[in-house]
């Protein structure tokens, strides 16, 4: 079936409609966002949303599309993987943190294209020399995903903690995080220790 041509109105109802659809799954997940819910966050009419994408799970196909094409064209500026994880992370945190926790193929798939963008980093980072050399390198960039995404799965309760604002409340987490990933947590192996790994250390 050919696609008929498009008016540039209807190019910039499109951009609206996937802002809105980000927005929507992230605020209530996929299965509880409905078209017209995204519609209507858009400005539009349903059926504009059907004649775009056709399906809600269309629609996540392009949402899923937008933040892969972000991170080539970030990639393609040639910025570091440190820049590219926090920049996609910085624009799409609340996003990810919904879809990643659904779960399923096109979740899955999400989580792998970070992933390889946290390998890349780390790479760059040990070969480099500011970044420690982990005893499971891929365990590491799975790691720094999930502590990239965690305070965007917990910003309701962390905006609440910090009285009302969400933006408040990334950036004073944003500290410790920074702590824990410069200095790390304890100033002895016990950690190490009960995961059985302190005698490792000692060989």
């Amino acid at each position: 079936m050919r696609t008929a041509p498009t008016p540039d109105g209807d190019l910039t109802a499109r951009a609206r409609i996937v802002a809105s659809a980000l927005e929507r799954f992230a605020a209530h997940g996929y299965e509880a966002a409905t078209m017209r819910d995204i519609a209507a966050h858009a400005g539009v009419s349903t059926a504009l949303v059907t004649h775009h994408f056709g399906t809600k799970q269309a629609l996540r196909e392009e949402c899923d599309a937008r933040v892969v094409r972000f991170i080539a064209e970030k990639q393609d500026a040639a910025g570091t993987p440190a820049d590219v994880l926090g920049e996609v992370l910085g624009t799409f945190g609340p996003y990810l943190a919904r879809m990643l926790g659904d779960g399923g193929a096109a979740s899955d798939a999400l989580f792998e294209r970070l992933l390889e963008v946290a390998r890349a980093m780390i790479a760059d980072g040990t070969a480099a020399g500011w970044l420690r050399t982990s005893r499971d390198p891929e365990a590491q960039a799975a790691a720094l995903v999930l502590l990239g995404v965690a305070p965007f799965l917990m910003l309701g309760p962390l905006t609440t903690w910090a009285g009302g604002d969400p933006g408040a409340a990334l950036q004073r987490i944003a500290t410790p995080l920074a702590e824990l990933y410069t200095h790390g947590l304890t100033t002895d192996d016990r950690l190490l220790a009960a995961a059985g790994l302190a005698t490792e250390e000692a060989r």
